[in-house]
């Protein structure tokens, strides 16, 4: 399951998070013992002390004093590294649970949808939540999981050379915070594939919107989004299949069609969203396209569509030639919580 996988990498972290926080306790503690020497020894030497004490002993104090602060310097540093690695990881548990919850509430629906008659449907719902899963195990293993690994190791060279050498210490905590880095932005996308923070912050036009805007960067390839009629909110099933459905077509767009135009349009009617994809690409024969999921359950898929848009109780229709452009028409009721 992939949640039960979830719970281990975000119970790892807590672990790991634990573990700065020990590591950091023990550096204040030894900062406070510092600070505590210091005082005696500051209040053991004074302006006089050559005419008052052996010039060897007051010798020493000084350059105990010196010493013990370049330590206190050097410990606070090191603090600071490791509440900067903290702060990565707490990020990073915030985002697993994001995901955790996101995967909780898939488990719902498939609960759910238990009592549907088709066992067709209930088929095909049960394969699209599986290929997504799929996806983000295979995801976090290639990535997250071996970056961590690493991470670990480094974790561990640190703790052997901190004392006999400091600077390929430091070295190696700057790259353990660049790898967390790479680590939380690899996660944030995972975590937008899943779910877009933004349909609750700005609404489905606007995040459809950033989508192509995004999308138009990247690749060469001019988009356009326009809506019809007055927009009202979407229940939140509906936008993240409307919104896998447009991107799904982009990317056909740019791949097989070779495309240099692509228009979305949704329009907003009263008893149902219906969202049109046009693009001006080579073209395909709709006939000779094979009905059934990738082979290596990568991306969505035309058929990976049609299931989610037909479980929506909506219709899809996909209408191609060779050298005419493609052109997707999804239609999808809406739904008692919209109405």
């Amino acid at each position: 399951m992939v949640k039960d996988y979830l719970e281990k990498i975000r119970q790892e972290y807590i672990e790991h998070k634990v573990s700065l926080e020990e590591q950091i306790s023990s550096y204040e503690n030894k900062v406070k013992e510092n600070t505590k020497f210091l005082q005696v020894l500051e209040k053991e030497t004074n302006p006089g002390y050559e005419a008052f004490s052996p010039r060897e002993f007051n010798s020493f104090h000084k350059e105990k004093m010196e010493e013990l602060r370049a330590d206190q310097k050097r410990i606070s540093n090191e603090i600071m590294c490791l509440r900067d690695q903290m702060q990565e990881y707490e990020f990073r548990i915030a985002d697993i649970t994001s995901v955790i919850k996101e995967e909780t509430e898939i488990e719902r629906k498939i609960h759910e949808a238990a009592d549907i008659d088709s066992y067709d449907t209930r088929l095909a719902l049960l394969r699209s939540v599986e290929t997504e899963r799929q996806r983000i195990a295979r995801e976090l293993h290639d990535s997250t999981t071996q970056n961590l690994t690493a991470i670990v190791h480094k974790t561990e060279l640190c703790s052997k050379i901190i004392e006999s050498d400091p600077v390929k210490c430091k070295l190696e905590l700057f790259s353990i915070g660049q790898t967390l880095r790479k680590i939380i932005e690899d996660t944030r996308g995972l975590i937008y594939d899943l779910r877009p923070m933004s349909f609750d912050d700005i609404g489905f036009d606007v995040t459809v919107e950033r989508a192509l805007d995004r999308f138009q960067r990247f690749h060469r390839i001019e988009c356009g989004y326009y809506t019809e009629g007055t927009s009202y909110p979407i229940n939140s099933v509906v936008q993240i299949t409307l919104l896998r459905v447009i991107q799904e077509a982009c990317n056909n767009a740019v791949k097989h069609a070779q495309a240099s135009y692509l228009e979305v349009k949704v329009s907003y009617l009263e008893k149902k969203i219906v969202l049109v994809i046009k693009d001006d690409g080579k073209g395909f024969d709709v006939n000779a396209v094979p009905d059934e999921t990738r082979d290596d359950n990568s991306g969505f898929g035309l058929s990976m569509m049609k299931e989610r848009v037909y479980l929506l109780s909506g219709t899809i229709s996909i209408e191609s030639a060779p050298g005419k452009g493609c052109s997707i028409i999804v239609s999808i009721p809406k739904m008692k919580e919209d109405l």
